[in-house]
């Protein structure tokens, strides 16, 4: 399989160069230099070859072992905000001509990796060998080693002394990089109650609060924290993406959506580097990603992109979080029904109702608990043309979300909407019946339009008017679909979850 492109990044082309001309000129390769810097070869690799952008650890190792005076770092510092901007589709920050060109940050023939060449490379002449032995005179090469040692000596306690104050200033910025403990803390806590709150709070409101936190903290990480605080808030800001991602696509906003999701998703993978092979942590990871995949399915979905999101879901769903697990499956499931694979639909379903969630709502989707299970039920075989059971399905997922709680407002106008499909579905439709729950749909998230809920009502009204466009229900559903596109488009309202 060819690999995707990499984005342009003309800072880390830079680097690259840098590197490979530190590594010929060293007489070293990345094998030894994987050994020098105590980092895994394969991340050493990826860094010279410029597939991704160096950890700050791993750069900072690069200038301790080439004796660049801090040069690698500030390149990989220029090479993340730049990756970070045209990720965004910002104008890259403008170039800080101030630091050292990368020529002069190059080792001299001879000098040994991570060593300055501060001494003769060639040995002066021993005792009683050859014209040099003797008094020295004018002239005499051993005259000029001695003023130049001389003057080496002098010129690196000048240098010596520069250097106190210029250390000093970084040992402070490092000590005082990390955020207070509690802060973090906090920040975790805070992600798991929007996981509790999410279905019940008004989402206009969540994501005036959630942008400028996540940007808050996407700030502290371009600084030098420390490498197991960076790992904690690497986590928190793929977290953060994710909701804010998910709230775009409610929203109606897909191409922020993918953005928001593709950082997540990023997050995530860097979190994976960052973490010991044994944190327990790496579940919390493993959940981000199956959030993301989940979210990236439905973008796909509602974009008719069936075969898309079913194997979106599909790949995600191997090795998945036990919380992301039925929630894919129900995802993959549902498109793959209209992608007409009905066999993975049907296996998909078997793996939803066998992998049931029944413990506490955490961070990402909304939980695949039994109303989940019962509504994607409705879905998927509506969409394979089984009305009958659908039906029931839907009728027993609109009773068990109602029951969990009635302030879950898109998830209930969600059940309304299966329950319209499966009378559609029926050997004998029921159009007033579709029409009527249709617009209960409708009424669930007045005031608070969700896109998944409003573009399924319109599209099943869109089939009704093409046959029964004389039924006074069909017409009265007609209006309630444009009042209610109309509430969306004009701005932010309430999203809720895509896996509605």
């Amino acid at each position: 399989m060819l690999e995707a492109e990499r984005q342009r990044n003309d800072t880390l082309d830079e680097l690259v160069a840098l590197l490979q001309q530190l590594i010929k000129k060293s007489g070293t390769n990345r094998t030894r230099l994987a050994e020098r810097t105590g980092f895994p070869r394969q991340q050493v690799s990826r860094a010279v070859n410029g597939r991704e952008v160096p950890s700050p650890d791993l750069a900072d190792a690069f200038d301790v072992v080439f004796g660049c005076n801090g040069r690698i770092r500030h390149l990989r510092d220029e090479a993340h905000r730049e990756k970070r901007a045209r990720r965004l589709g910002a104008e890259p920050p403008r170039r800080d001509k101030a630091q050292p060109s990368p020529q002069s940050s190059v080792p001299k023939e001879g000098q040994e990796l991570g060593l300055q060449a501060t001494l003769p490379i060639t040995p002066s002449p021993l005792p009683g060998r050859g014209p040099s032995n003797g008094p020295i005179g004018v002239g005499d090469p051993r005259e000029a080693r001695a003023t130049d040692r001389r003057d080496a000596l002098r010129a690196m306690a000048l240098g010596t002394a520069a250097l106190g104050p210029v250390a000093a200033d970084l040992s402070r910025s490092i000590a005082g990089a990390d955020p207070d403990p509690l802060s973090v803390d906090l920040a975790e806590a805070h992600i798991h109650r929007i996981a509790a709150a999410y279905r019940v709070t008004p989402h206009g409101e969540l994501m005036d609060a959630l942008g400028p936190e996540w940007q808050n903290i996407e700030r502290i990480l371009d600084r030098r924290v420390s490498p197991p605080v960076r790992a904690r808030l690497t986590l928190i800001a793929g977290q953060y993406a994710f909701y804010l991602g998910t709230l775009a696509f409610d929203l109606g906003d897909d191409d922020t959506a993918r953005s928001l999701l593709r950082v997540a998703s990023q997050h995530a993978d860097e979190t994976k580097q960052l973490l010991p092979a044994r944190s327990p942590r790496r579940s919390d990871v493993l959940l981000l990603d199956g959030s993301v995949a989940a979210i990236r399915s439905s973008v796909a979905y509602f974009n008719r992109a069936y075969s898309e999101a079913a194997d979106i879901a599909a790949q995600a769903r191997e090795g998945a979080h036990p919380f992301a697990l039925p929630i894919l499956a129900g995802c993959e499931a549902r498109a793959a029904a209209l992608a007409h694979r009905p066999d993975d639909a049907r296996a998909a379903l078997a793996d939803m109702q066998e992998h049931l969630w029944d413990g506490a709502v955490m961070p990402g989707p909304n939980p695949g608990d039994a109303a989940f299970i019962h509504g994607f039920l409705a879905v998927a075989l509506a969409h394979v043309g089984d009305g009958v059971q659908a039906e029931q399905h839907a009728r027993v997922g609109l009773d068990l979300e109602i029951a969990a709680n009635p302030d879950h407002y898109v998830q209930i106008g969600g059940k309304h909407n299966a329950l319209c499909r499966a009378y559609l579905r029926r050997p004998e439709p029921d159009p007033e019946a579709a029409a009527d729950a249709a617009r209960h749909a409708l009424l669930t998230v007045d005031g608070r339009p969700n896109r998944t809920v409003i573009q399924q009502a319109g599209q099943m009204w869109r089939q009704m008017d093409g046959k029964w466009p004389e039924l006074p229900t069909v017409r009265d559903l007609g209006e309630i679909v444009q009042t209610s596109r109309r509430a969306l488009e004009s701005g932010p309202g309430d999203p809720a979850s895509a896996c509605a």
